[in-house]
């Protein structure tokens, strides 16, 4: 029996997913839009700084404020998207809450990791990077990312029905997500430094702690704001 509620889950949030998937394959709307606003940020600020800036948290600093407007840009419609197009209620009537949050949560977190690892490595190119601690890095950068995916999920059904939407999603997620980059802002100046990221202190397990409760958390969450818009 639970390995059936399982697959029944699995199944569920895959086929809301895939609905995503072959949207935005169509589209291409949100992944061009935030692909385009790193690669435009990081040449503007390899122009400007010429390779100066060294120090490692400046450099991790300078990523993640990039990642964190380019999500803002295209995280945000990942609810809005389904209220302009007038199909909210349909995933009403043929979902289980459940199945839309985490379905739109792994939508969100493949979209996010597609753009990381483009981004990635032009980041270390364009900004004469040295990567020291590859596996550190991008096991921060994953645990950052499922946290954030989870947060903004939950944070685009909320401002869905909203007039200023696309004010209001920023401005809820900031205060939401700053503990997450802050943390992977260090946790990334490690994967830069010479000193072994590994001996840290507990930055993993900080990003690890906010993705689980962002997950579990958001999916009971989703469940009253579903139901309830």
């Amino acid at each position: 029996m639970p390995a059936r509620l399982l697959m029944d889950f699995i199944s569920g949030a895959w086929a809301v997913m895939k609905k995503d998937i072959l949207e935005e394959y169509r589209a291409r709307y949100a992944f061009n839009t935030t692909l385009l606003f790193c690669v435009t940020c990081l040449v503007m600020v390899s122009y400007s700084l010429g390779g100066a800036v060294t120090d490692p948290m400046l450099q991790s600093a300078m990523l993640w404020v990039i990642l964190f407007f380019s999500a803002m840009t295209g995280l945000s419609r990942a609810f809005i998207k389904e209220e302009d197009k007038g199909t909210m209620n349909t995933l009403r009537l043929c979902c289980r809450a459940d199945h839309v949050f985490y379905g739109k949560t792994a939508m969100n977190f493949l979209m996010m990791s597609s753009v990381i690892v483009i981004v990635a490595p032009l980041f270390i190119i364009l900004l004469n990077v040295n990567m020291r601690h590859v596996g550190y890095f991008a096991l921060t950068t994953a645990l950052a990312t499922v946290g954030l995916s989870a947060v903004s999920a939950l944070l685009s059904a909320i401002v869905a029905q909203a007039r200023a939407r696309g004010m209001l999603f920023p401005v809820l997620a900031f205060p939401a997500l700053m503990p997450v980059f802050l943390t992977a802002v260090r946790a990334t100046g490690m994967s830069l430094a010479e000193a072994a990221p590994w001996t840290g202190g507990g930055e993993l397990v900080f990003l690890a702690a906010y993705a689980v409760a962002a997950t579990v958390g958001g999916g009971f969450l989703f469940e009253y704001v579903f139901s309830e818009q």
